[in-house]
């Protein structure tokens, strides 16, 4: 049987500038399933918290055959420059682990680089990079923060290729406006009429700020953006004072493209216990501990993305 591809994907999300000092945040996902009418996701149980995201998925290959495929796992495309307080990408890198049948697995490490136009797409300069001398490790530089930055941008100034010289910035003390991104590879076997059962962790890119004014005019969107209820805003009626919030990620609509709908699905997020949150759900959401919600849905077709905001008091 021919090989297909599964994507893990994580996708770039800018996140939203409440404040000057507001933290930017990347939205993470699951796992994208290539249509292969002979594999079922039988389930996905997700767990969301500020400090760890774990997803737990059952296959079924349900064809008489062993099928091989090809899982990739490609990381958000990062700016090599970031404020201080940009979500921890470092954090997720170290944290991230892959289980398959209770075993670990050891992907392999891409690194692709880019270059982005005035018109802000995306310019793919990775062979160029790497033929003027500069290394995987120090390409992955805005993800990992191991290798010294400014030696980076002056070897890249340096570089000889038409296409960067072309896309480098004009006065020669701008830094170059450059990206990278970490993509794993690795290939799973789904043993014929066999479950098989994949898991993978990490520690969420979580941005957050100030908390606007929820009684100010335009303050709508923001309301709306994590479909806060008369009983959230009632939290805030008599605070005079700053709140901290955060916000979390997490792109579901991904599974949309799946072959068949998720056979049972399992949403659950714990908050802090000094933390209220609010997010767009429906009301199969609901709080099982003190600081602990759950959802459960058979045949789930995810729609929406979640969009999370945790408030602190």
């Amino acid at each position: 049987m021919k090989p297909n591809t599964f994507l893990l994907m994580l996708l770039l999300l800018a996140g939203a500038a409440h404040a000057n000092d507001s933290t930017g945040t990347v939205s993470t996902s699951g796992i994208k399933y290539l249509k292969n009418p002979h594999i079922d996701m039988q389930s996905e149980d997700l767990y969301i918290s500020e400090n760890q995201i774990r997803v737990h998925y059952r296959f079924k290959n349900t064809s008489s055959q062993d099928i091989t495929e090809t899982v990739l796992f490609p990381l958000p495309i990062v700016p090599s420059f970031t404020y201080s307080d940009f979500a921890d990408t470092k954090g997720l890198v170290d944290s991230f682990r892959i289980y398959a049948d209770g075993k670990p697995v050891r992907p392999q490490a891409h690194v692709r680089a880019y270059f982005e136009r005035r018109n802000g797409s995306l310019v793919d300069v990775t062979a160029d990079l790497k033929k003027c001398g500069l290394s995987d490790q120090e390409l992955m530089h805005p993800w990992t923060q191991k290798q010294d930055g400014e030696k980076i941008d002056s070897k890249i100034r340096a570089c000889r290729s038409a296409k960067v010289q072309s896309m480098l910035p004009k006065q020669p003390d701008e830094l170059p406006d450059w990206s990278a991104q970490i993509v794993y590879s690795w290939k799973q076997t789904f043993k014929a009429g066999s479950v098989t059962e994949i898991k993978h962790q990490y520690t969420p890119l979580v941005g957050g700020s100030f908390l606007p004014s929820l009684k100010a005019k335009d303050s709508k969107a923001f309301i709306d953006a994590y479909c806060m209820d008369e009983n959230f805003l009632n939290n805030f009626k008599n605070v005079k004072e700053d709140l901290v919030y955060h916000h979390l990620g997490y792109v579901l609509t991904t599974g949309a493209n799946w072959a068949k709908p998720i056979g049972k699905f399992t949403l659950t997020i714990d908050r802090e216990p000094n933390t209220v949150l609010s997010l767009c759900w429906d009301k199969s959401l609901r709080k099982v501990g003190p600081n602990r919600f759950q959802a459960v849905k058979e045949n789930f077709l995810p729609k929406k993305d979640l969009d999370i905001i945790f408030v602190y008091d």
